[in-house]
């Protein structure tokens, strides 16, 4: 025999462990949502609703004036919102909250793109989020006219 028992045994266990790694790893790979529901399963931070608008300031009239009264909005009426920018994302330059808006991009996936960015450097490309846990081939291609990743 070339290896005495308790040797084999350990080296049973080493390749056991590294192939459950393995298997691991393929999992996450095939599945980025779940593994990514996973990792922020209980460091979320709750979405706290942002507080109702103050009412403006009314100006006291007088009985004497002449102008007519100025329309005011109404509940019913929905508020304008912002226009998307139509400029892609520059993603060399921005936060984690701005990538955190793009489609299909949630806050834990925007802390990593952001760590892969301060560990590695500027993205020369988009196919450099590649490396990303969670952020796959079809993820990528939803991403990629909304991205840029700058001079």
């Amino acid at each position: 025999m070339l290896y005495p028992r308790p040797q084999l045994r350990l080296l049973l266990a080493l390749a056991a462990v590294l192939l459950l790694g393995l298997a691991v790893r393929e999992w996450r790979a095939g599945f980025p949502e779940q593994a990514e529901r996973l990792e922020t399963f209980d460091r979320e931070e709750p979405i706290t609703p942002l507080p109702p608008p103050a009412p403006a300031p009314r100006e006291p009239r007088s009985r004497r004036s002449a102008s007519p009264p100025r329309p005011t909005e109404t509940p019913s009426q929905p508020a304008e919102q912002a226009a998307p920018d139509p400029r892609p994302l520059d993603l060399n330059q921005a936060s984690v909250d701005q990538i955190a808006r793009l489609p299909g991009i949630g806050p834990a996936l925007a802390r990593r793109i952001l760590e892969e960015r301060e560990r590695r450097g500027r993205f020369d490309s988009p196919e450099r989020l590649r490396q990303i846990l969670g952020l796959g081939p079809k993820k990528l291609a939803a991403l990629r006219d909304l991205i840029t990743v700058g001079e």
